[in-house]
């Protein structure tokens, strides 16, 4: 659960003697509906505000050959809570600090884009204050009600995410990076549990691996086994013990037909016959399977923001001039940028009817693919070289006799068993 998020602005506050005394001024905080009435001065305490602004400009860090924003993900010191912090110095070289705090048994890596694209928004606002007349009443009263509105929509957001449904875990697979390598390097074979974690920290120094196989795990795409290992004769090193994971399903997200809005626009004698030249123009081009992550990486973010998916549900069953569109998108969300994404993405067409009336219609149902994943068999066996002749992966390690036997005899066990959706 969040706790909330505050903006806070470091000042050095230096006398005409020369002396400092640093100070974190608090500029706007929002607390989660269930928190009551606590004070954000006591949830994160000056030290912890300290040492999240040492850790922040003390450098900055890069990812894959690019620089990325000054983002924390960690706990706080003086209180039993994990935060989500990010680090912002203007161009008149004002400083400040956004800090999302979030109880201890919150897998916090679930929010972080939610967190990241609130910063994105917020950015601009601290630009604003750079050449605002801050003594303008309602000028300051502006820029705060924005923050304001930045920090309530996140929260929002959040408590809206708190429980995915079995396709938006999916979704959540294909949402994050370090969980689409996760997939690909188990669908290449076993993988230590180890080696794996080494690999997906590679993408994203201190991931926790078992946060980032969460969803795998709940879903059992993915399962976990012990292997002995074994001693070799010529080096008397014990070689593949340890935990293992294997991959039983493969998983991806795809769109479809929507089927009860097909039914409900056989009726509509305004835009149906549009409707399903629209639908039979999109389908006689797709194969989702032509590049099912990156497929799957664009739906995802559909499913993992709350008000699109709700908006979303909606439009399976009916379509809906735009001037009638349901109020299921939140306050903080604009419409029109929305309708737009969507639209862009094909996930739904705006059809316009002889009236001249814009109807919107959903093109794209969101489902998931769930097969199994026969092509395993070859790849363990050649990993493990249990044939004759057989090849050792030029991409992975060889795998053991044993964590070869585990992984084939999971497959044949679990050949019939369904993820119910």
């Amino acid at each position: 659960m969040v706790i909330g998020i505050t903006i806070l602005k470091f000042d050095l506050n230096q006398n005409s003697m020369g002396e400092i005394e640093p100070e974190f001024k608090k500029m706007i905080s929002e607390l989660s509906l269930s928190q009551g009435d606590q004070d954000f001065n006591e949830i994160i305490s000056l030290n912890d505000r300290f040492r999240l602004f040492y850790n922040h400009t003390t450098g900055i860090f890069m990812k894959k050959g690019r620089t990325v924003k000054n983002f924390i993900v960690g706990r706080l010191k003086e209180s039993p809570y994990k935060c989500l912090s990010y680090y912002h110095q203007e161009v008149d070289e004002s400083q400040y600090l956004i800090v999302g705090v979030f109880e201890r048994d919150v897998e916090i890596e679930l929010y972080e884009s939610i967190f990241y694209h609130m910063t994105e928004r917020i950015t601009p606002v601290f630009q604003e204050l750079v050449d605002a007349n801050l003594r303008n009443f309602q000028v300051v009263d502006r820029i705060e009600s924005k923050m304001r509105n930045e920090l309530k929509f996140a929260i929002f957001q959040i408590d809206r995410l708190a429980n995915l449904t079995k396709t938006q875990k999916i979704g959540l697979i294909f949402s994050t990076e370090e969980r689409v390598e996760c997939l690909k390097i188990l669908r290449e074979g076993p993988v230590s549990k180890s080696l794996l974690a080494q690999k997906i920290q590679t993408i994203k120094p201190n991931a926790n691996i078992e946060i980032v196989l969460k969803p795998l795990i709940e879903l059992n795409i993915v399962r976990r086994d012990w292997a002995r290992g074994k001693v070799e004769k010529h080096t008397g090193k014990l070689k593949g013990e340890g935990e293992y994971l294997f991959l039983i399903k493969d998983v991806g997200l795809i769109r479809k037909p929507p089927s009860e809005l097909i039914k409900d626009m056989k009726n509509n004698a305004y835009i149906g016959n549009q409707y399903m030249k629209e639908l039979s123009k999109f389908y006689e081009d797709y194969d989702p399977l032509r590049q099912m992550v990156t497929e799957s990486e664009t739906l995802a973010q559909y499913l993992m923001d709350p008000d699109i998916y709700d908006f979303l549900a909606l439009l399976e069953t009916h379509s809906y001039p735009m001037k009638k569109i349901p109020n299921v998108l939140s306050e903080f969300t604009n419409v029109k940028y929305v309708l737009n994404k969507l639209d862009n993405d094909n996930i739904i067409k705006i059809i316009k009817d002889t009236a001249g009336r814009q109807w919107i219609c959903l093109i794209a149902e969101i489902a998931p693919i769930i097969i199994f994943p026969e092509y395993l068999v070859n790849t363990i066996n050649d990993r493990a070289i249990l044939k004759i002749g057989g090849k050792r992966s030029a991409k992975y390690s060889p795998i053991t006799r044993e964590v070869a036997l585990i992984g084939l005899e999971l497959l044949e066990n679990t050949y019939n068993d369904k993820i119910g959706l």
